[in-house]
């Protein structure tokens, strides 16, 4: 619901979002991006398309001083006029997203002995709100390990995804929780 609620308060800028938050060993520093609006015909077409990317904000949180700071890209009108609730929203994620990675971690679904370098969040809406939170209301998150096929740097090893009860995603939108080596 967090990822649902912080799409709809970005506007046309929450058709595509992402949070990354990078693990450190006293705290960890967060990050969000979306594809611009006027850039999504362009993302669309290609695999991958930097340009058409824009940060949202960065974040950091100490553990050891329990220090929080967000800092937001005020060129982006939705951003400035709804940064407080923003704030609250990506500070409610990430403290979520570190409360699923350390319960995985406890319960030995993840190897604890393990360095695990982000998490990485990401919600797409291809349909209207009311579409979106019923679809929500009637679907699962379900979680499993990746494969170990691909080798490569900050392998992801566990996903939660979302998924309709008949086993196929929901259709007015897609979310992603992943966990990388």
């Amino acid at each position: 619901m967090g990822m649902f609620r912080y799409s709809f308060i970005l506007g046309d800028w929450g058709k595509y979002v992402w949070i990354i938050i990078y693990l450190r060993d006293n705290g960890y520093s967060g990050k969000s991006y979306v594809v611009n609006p006027k850039k999504i015909p362009d993302f669309g077409h290609q695999k991958t398309c930097n340009s058409c990317l824009e940060d949202i904000y960065v974040s950091e949180y100490d553990y050891t001083n329990n220090i929080y700071n967000l800092y937001y890209n005020d060129d982006i009108e939705e951003v400035r006029k709804n940064f407080k609730t923003i704030e609250k929203i990506a500070m409610n994620i990430e403290m979520t997203a570190i409360e699923v990675y350390n319960m995985l971690l406890s319960l030995n679904i993840l190897d604890p002995s393990e360095n695990y370098s982000k998490l990485s969040i990401y919600f797409r809406r291809d349909a209207g709100y009311k579409q979106i939170l019923e679809e929500i209301e009637k679907s699962s998150i379900f979680g499993k390990s990746v494969s170990e096929k691909v080798k490569s740097k900050n392998q992801p090893v566990y996903v939660y995804m979302a998924t309709g009860r008949d086993l196929s995603y929901p259709k007015g939108y897609t979310f992603s929780f992943w966990v990388h080596e």
